[in-house]
């Protein structure tokens, strides 16, 4: 929509924008191997046929996001593509026959119908930064002629980045609190990890990682099996974590599976555990597909970061419904409360986060665990971080009783 054949609205009604993930051949290591890169890019498929094409419209997700990671780009990609249905199917109603006849008026009445809809604060806020720089993007390229660029204020924060304002007229939705919760109670750990070896048992090793190392389900399942760099005396793991591309073959798959912070990640070994399921987990699961990667799915291949959360909601179903089914008026309430919020994977690393808070004695002690900075190249850190890790094993030291092997005795006595 920036010249001649593209400035007019399709007219056709079996016709949408779409977000397309694409990967592309970004460049070459020294040794030959390719490196891939993906990106979200503007489509438009005909609802008839079922066909797409690559938009010119693709070009301003590029000019802004072209250097941010995948899911900035998809992000606004895809409210990009919400408003330019929105204009689409109201074509007629707001007399808009191409968008040159973009008013400030439209994007206004585009979010506020979003507020009418009862989308969330955060979405409409996340649509309006899109369209402040979609409205100068088509400004710039002299798509829109009837409004001036003086109309947004150009800011600077704190920090020195530079930032236009929203020229929209905007009622936001009344910010209500997020039903999510972040932590899980640590008395119940040794219960989660039990369920996980017995209902989503690929995953298992992946829960203890992400409970005793705060990973990101995206950093579990770009591990390779070698990237043990070593055990520290005490039995910790210490991985390399670092974006692999398994599954370039997947158009989401950078989505939901990316390094966030690529670094040495230490995993603490609290009792055995760590050592049993990391023993279980390299017996039992092998990637067949020579990508050589820790986690795998049913055939084979490295685990993308759906089948990842596929997995975890599973054990999330059977541990409410331990808790229903076995628990005394305790473990009932906390079913309840976790079935109404919301939980995923991430909440393995806000509890890992919450634990390492309540023996923390100053910010060093929460962020180098975390991965925040490099451990290697913190190494006075170190002696902390082992002063966390027996503290941490103090926790669990009568807790490891209570469910194992408790849970698969009453599992036992439950089926006969």
């Amino acid at each position: 929509m920036v010249n001649s054949h593209t400035s007019k609205i399709a007219t056709l009604q079996n016709y949408k924008f779409i977000m397309i993930p694409v990967w592309i051949d970004w460049g070459k290591l020294s040794d030959g191997k390719v490196i891939k890169k993906q990106f979200a890019v503007i489509g438009l498929k005909n609802l008839h046929t079922g066909t797409h094409i690559i938009h010119p419209m693709t070009d301003f997700i590029l000019h802004y996001w072209q250097a941010r990671k995948f899911n900035t780009q998809k992000k606004h990609a895809l409210n990009t593509v919400k408003f330019l249905n929105y204009l689409l199917v109201n074509r007629r109603s707001m007399r808009i026959h191409s968008l040159s006849n973009l008013k400030l008026a439209d994007g206004s009445k585009y979010l506020n119908t979003l507020t009418s809809e009862g989308q969330s604060r955060v979405t409409v806020k996340d649509s309006e930064r899109t369209l402040t720089y979609f409205y100068l993007w088509l400004i710039g390229k002299g798509v829109i002629n009837g409004i001036d660029k003086s109309s947004f204020v150009k800011k600077e924060t704190m920090h020195g980045t530079i930032y236009y304002e929203s020229p929209f007229q905007v009622i936001y939705p009344e910010y209500q609190p997020p039903k999510v919760e972040h932590a899980f109670p640590i008395k119940y750990i040794p219960l989660l990890l039990e369920i996980a070896i017995l209902e989503a048992m690929p995953i298992a090793l992946g829960v203890y990682m992400q409970l005793f190392g705060g990973l990101r389900v995206g950093e579990v399942v770009n591990l390779k099996r070698t990237q043990v760099k070593r055990r520290i005396v005490n039995g910790d793991f210490l991985f390399d974590v670092k974006n692999q591309y398994f599954r370039s073959d997947l158009k989401d798959s950078a989505g939901s599976s990316y390094v966030k912070r690529t670094r040495s990640q230490r995993i603490f070994q609290i009792k055995d555990w760590g050592e049993s399921l990391f023993n279980d987990h390299i017996e039992l699961f092998k990637a067949m597909d020579n990508t050589n990667a820790l986690f795998v799915n049913r055939d084979g291949n490295a685990m993308s970061g759906r089948s990842y959360r596929q997995y975890f909601d599973k054990l999330k179903r059977s541990f409410i419904e331990y808790l229903k089914t076995y628990g005394d008026s305790e473990d009932k309430l906390l079913a309840h409360h976790l079935s109404m919020m919301s939980w995923s994977t991430h909440i393995g690393r806000g509890t890992f986060t919450n634990m390492l808070a309540e023996i923390a004695e100053n910010p060093y002690d929460i962020a180098f665990p975390r991965g925040d900075k490099s451990l290697l190249s913190s190494l006075s850190y170190m002696s902390r971080t082992e002063r966390l890790r027996k503290k941490l094993e103090q926790k669990f030291n009568h807790m490891h009783e209570a469910y194992i092997p408790k849970l698969i005795e009453n599992l036992k006595t439950h089926k006969e």
